[in-house]
């Protein structure tokens, strides 16, 4: 009995491969006027770009994160240009985070075209990607650092080699603190990762795994450990806006609700009060959604690394979608969640056709 199709495997190579170009010669239109200034397009999160200039020629004093201070200090040996940091980023963001992303996912680009295609037609296509490479944002940087710690962190669980674990360890350990400079929660949440991965998903399992999250996750709001976060996200209520939510963890009881509402609307991105968040879900939200269930459905391919990725996202998650209630700040918090469920989903697929491709050598 032949196994369902995925989505994408209706299409040639050729049409993924020219909507690939045709989406990238876009971009760069994109760019270059965004940057000439006759388009202004803003997700809601608020821009930080001007901030970030600012403190890197000397105007503002106080550094939110280690990023203005690595601009400062490009400036300061008088290597700093808005304009070129600009573009670098946005070459990142169009062919080296993709490049990166099917890389580790180890798609074999000539036998497994039409998966690496896709995997690169959907990072390609992301449209809060795109958004974050047209100024100085720290967005693109610190996803690029995540992808090459991933890289890293599979060579790890896979090399039979001591001395080459020993050193890619002595690699991660200053990236992920880079990483934890420029977001702490992000840092840590990839380092308290490795502490989980004794546990073992499978379908059985998941459901009484979410149920016991939830109640943790009841239990210490309860006992006060999230009230620096829910303290934070009560502030975006009374900000206010078009993009905010609107729930509130001041109620105990009402946690585990408001959590799963938020989840929803966050992470799949269901809140949808908007033409331009309609096609932020439809271009953004429906591609993960389908790979996060094409990830649960295929739960028993899992192995270490996969493992460490779906942990990565339920920690990364938890912290995220309890003190964020912003729909704009969202679409850049989740893109580390996106790019984790993509990489699973892709990999599986190589995985399984790994294990295809040797049933039917065993065959002949």
């Amino acid at each position: 009995m032949k196994s369902k199709k995925f989505f994408f495997e209706k299409f040639s190579n050729k049409f993924i491969f020219i909507g690939i170009i045709s989406i990238l010669f876009f971009k760069i239109i994109f760019y270059f006027l965004t940057n000439f200034n006759f388009l202004n397009i803003s997700l809601g999160g608020g821009s930080d770009a001007n901030y970030y200039h600012s403190y890197a020629i000397g105007n503002v004093d106080i550094a939110t994160t280690i990023w203005p201070e690595i601009l400062r200090y490009f400036y300061s040996i008088e290597l700093y240009s808005r304009d070129f940091f600009s573009f670098i980023l946005f070459f990142i963001s169009i062919l080296v985070i993709p490049y990166l992303t099917v890389k580790i996912t180890g798609l074999n680009g000539f036998e497994e075209q039409k998966y690496t295609f896709t995997l690169f037609f959907i990072i390609t296509l992301y449209p809060t990607l795109l958004y974050y490479s047209t100024d100085i944002y720290r967005d693109i940087f610190m996803i690029f650092i995540y992808l090459f710690i991933l890289f890293l962190i599979k060579n790890l669980f896979f090399s039979p080699i001591i001395v080459n674990k020993l050193a890619i360890l002595l690699l991660i350990i200053p990236l992920i603190y880079l990483l934890y400079k420029l977001r702490e929660y992000l840092g840590m949440s990839i380092l308290l990762s490795f502490l989980f991965l004794g546990i073992n998903f499978n379908k059985n399992r998941l459901l009484i795994f979410s149920i016991l999250y939830l109640l943790i996750l009841f239990l210490l709001n309860y006992a006060g450990f999230f009230s620096s976060i829910t303290e934070y996200r009560e502030g975006f209520e009374e900000t206010g806006g078009g993009s905010t939510i609107g729930l509130s963890f001041s109620n105990p009881i009402l946690f585990i609700p408001n959590l799963i509402l938020s989840f929803l609307a966050q992470m799949f991105g269901l809140y949808v009060t908007n033409i331009f968040s309609l096609i932020i879900f439809i271009v953004e939200s429906v591609p993960f959604i389908m790979c996060f269930f094409y990830v649960i459905k295929n739960i028993k391919y899992q192995d270490a690394f996969v493992r460490y990725l779906l942990l990565f996202f339920i920690i990364y998650a938890s912290v995220w979608v309890i003190g964020n209630d912003n729909v704009g700040t969202a679409v850049r918090l989740r893109m580390f969640n996106y790019f984790a469920i993509y990489i699973c989903a892709f990999y599986i697929m190589h995985k399984k056709n790994i294990i295809r491709n040797n049933k039917e050598d065993l065959c002949k």
